[in-house]
């Protein structure tokens, strides 16, 4: 292990010089960043060199998350959870997330209140809502134990400004709004080459909801997969619920089935399933 700073370590001292002219508004910003400084200041240094799926989830359906850790252990698969309203989690909501944590996987942020970044910013200002989306988050997280080191944007609504600035809090940023079964070149922001990681700071998800194992969502994702193993890639999914079909629950949901096909598939062809807290 060595000393290497994150992103969102580069405008630490400066943004403390910058105190006394208002750019930060109270004092628990100085021990937000003094958190951020002893407490993410090492980290492991070694590169990625293996293709792989950062596959997330997102929201508050922990529940359901929680009963599919056997699932992820029987094919060694690290998952992150972006979670909002963590003030809000009740403690069943909170033990589920303890072990999920506790199995390895990452618990991230998604917000206080699920506000969308660059609305709120445009209606406001970046300054609001850091105070009010942001900071509140990140300081319910660490009091309840869950300290967070990666961000998803609700309804992946984001824009330059709001990377630049939430890069300061977090060392990844997700956002989304891509399908797999896009033929256009956005699709492409998708696939990152493993190579390439360290110098992302957000990464652009594939939404991914298949309700069958037979779903044609399943098929393009077994496509992408071999894709990856071909061109040494990194590929980020994103989901909301895992639940069998016709059970009650958000919309926006995977199967227990269409999971369990995904994580053999890509086992079989070695790919890795990476959480945000194994990326450099």
């Amino acid at each position: 292990m060595e000393l290497s700073f994150y992103p969102y370590h580069l405008n630490i001292f400066s943004e403390l010089k910058n105190m006394g002219k208002g750019r930060y508004r109270n004092l628990r910003t100085v021990f937000i960043l003094f958190i951020i400084i002893i407490t993410g200041g090492c980290k492991n240094t070694g590169k990625i060199t293996e293709p792989g799926v950062i596959l997330t989830f997102d929201d508050r359906n922990m529940l359901n998350w929680e009963k599919q850790i056997p699932l992820f252990a029987k094919y060694n698969a690290h998952v992150t959870f972006f979670v909002d309203r963590f003030d809000e989690l009740t403690p069943e909501q909170l033990q589920a997330l303890k072990r999920l944590k506790e199995a390895g996987h990452t618990i991230g942020c998604h917000g206080l209140r699920h506000r969308k970044a660059a609305e709120f910013c445009e209606k406001f200002s970046v300054e609001d809502y850091i105070v009010a989306e942001i900071e509140p988050a990140i300081k319910v997280m660490e009091e309840k134990g869950f300290p967070p080191m990666c961000f998803a944007y609700p309804n992946s609504n984001h824009s330059a400004l709001t990377d630049s600035v939430l890069l300061n809090y977090f060392r990844y940023l997700r956002s989304g709004g891509i399908r797999i079964d896009d033929s256009s070149s956005n699709k492409e922001k998708a696939f990152v080459p493993v190579n390439d990681i360290r110098g992302k700071g957000r990464l652009d998800g594939v939404s991914f909801h298949p309700k069958s194992k037979n779903d044609d969502l399943v098929l393009q994702v077994k496509d992408a997969i071999k894709r990856l193993k071909e061109n040494n890639e990194l590929l980020v999914l994103y989901a909301h619920d895992i639940r069998n079909l016709g059970e009650e629950g958000p919309k926006n949901y995977i199967t227990v089935e269409a999971l369990d096909e995904i994580l053999s598939y890509a086992h079989k062809y070695q790919i890795k399933f990476y959480s945000y807290e194994e990326l450099p």
